[in-house]
């Protein structure tokens, strides 16, 4: 699916709409055996799963762009598929592993001298490290005082 119109659908928050247009495309990238566009497509259809919520399923979705972006060295697209998988990892509170793909997001995009998309991953990078440290805040705030929690 073109890029320009996954963005249309995202800023326009149609998001139900992003997700069936992105499952037709990744059937035709499928039939076609275009790697590169199952790809891409994978990744506009992980984020939109994300958007409707259905974490599991983003993160499989993008797992799969990784891995074929790897498969083809197209390092840019793994590393934009990185950023979307640490989010959407983030969401199910899997910040290890969120804070990992970030990482090597931001590795490779300083690799490719790519500094908008290295941004990008900085900033969903500090997202995640700061959702930690709320977590960590709430959890001691929890206990009570004197020792551990009984």
């Amino acid at each position: 699916m073109s890029g320009a119109l996954n963005i249309y659908l995202h800023q326009g928050r149609h998001f139900h709409d992003a997700l069936s247009i992105n499952e037709r495309a990744l059937a035709v990238a499928r039939a076609l055996g275009d790697r590169h566009a199952e790809g891409t497509v994978l990744d506009g259809l992980g984020s939109a799963l994300c958007e409707v919520r259905r974490f599991d399923d983003a993160i499989q979705a993008h797992t799969q762009a990784v891995g074929i972006c790897r498969e083809l060295g197209n390092r840019h697209g793994e590393g934009v598929a990185l950023i979307n998988l640490g989010t959407a990892l983030q969401e199910v509170r899997r910040f290890d592993e969120a804070v990992r793909a970030h990482t090597q997001a931001i590795s490779i995009l300083d690799e490719l001298n790519d500094q908008y998309g290295k941004d990008q991953a900085q900033q969903a990078l500090d997202m995640t490290l700061a959702e930690t440290r709320r977590g960590w805040r709430r959890w001691f705030r929890r206990k009570p005082a004197g020792g551990p929690e009984a």
